[in-house]
């Protein structure tokens, strides 16, 4: 399963509103990255519908529509799972995100208008382990079944197993050290500010391991 399927697609929607405003403080900025951040992984749109003066919908609208992108993106709409199995990924992964922990440190400034903003993060590792056991549930599946399967009922099996699996270890996070993530908050030619995807890319990086999945 591709991380970028699971996750960073959600993040390109802070590229689509940026601030609004020319200058900031450094109080305004270390907001503004956090209007971002829980926005993009909480849901939580009222600081970010502030900053960008785009409206509670616009903003649902582009979190729901990126999350059925992340859904595409990771493969789900070619694999042929029941319309069910599939509802119920979208909604594991909308459960994920919002266990995004972090705390947003004060902005420092540094120079030409921007801002550095320290970020503690704990990194997701529930999934760690997570292909073992799926292959382990789904071998002992197999080995009690009398008929042998078709191919499509074996994948619908499979990817139950793996959901089982996952919404489980969602229900009861697991979280390795915290570690510090630096992003910054600058203005752009026309004195916007924004954060570079970059920065959000790495963010993300620190929050949700790829090696977790």
């Amino acid at each position: 399963m591709k991380k970028r399927g699971l996750l960073a697609v959600l993040l390109i929607m802070v590229m689509t509103l940026l601030c609004g405003c020319k200058g900031m403080s450094a109080e305004d900025a270390q907001s503004y990255a956090k209007s971002i951040m829980d926005a993009s992984y909480k849901g939580e749109f009222d600081k970010y519908i502030e900053w960008t003066k785009s409206s509670k919908e616009e903003a649902q609208k582009l979190y729901e529509g990126n999350i059925d992108a992340t859904m595409q993106e990771a493969g789900f709409s070619g694999l042929g799972l029941s319309e069910e199995l599939t509802a119920s990924y979208r909604q594991l992964f909308l459960d994920m995100i919002k266990q995004a922990k972090y705390e947003v440190g004060e902005a420092k400034e540094a120079g030409d208008k921007a801002y550095t903003v320290d970020v503690t993060v704990e990194p997701f590792i529930a999934f760690e382990g997570l292909q073992s056991e799926v292959q382990a549930a789904v071998t002992e599946e197999v080995q009690n079944l009398t008929e042998t399967p078709d191919q499509n009922t074996i994948q619908e099996m499979v990817f139950q197993k793996m959901y089982d699996l996952m919404a489980q270890k969602v229900a009861a996070p697991v979280y390795g050290d915290p570690a510090t993530v630096t992003i910054t908050v600058k203005p752009d030619s026309n004195g916007v500010y924004y954060i570079e995807q970059s920065d959000m890319t790495a963010l993300d990086d620190a929050l949700f391991p790829s090696d977790n999945f």
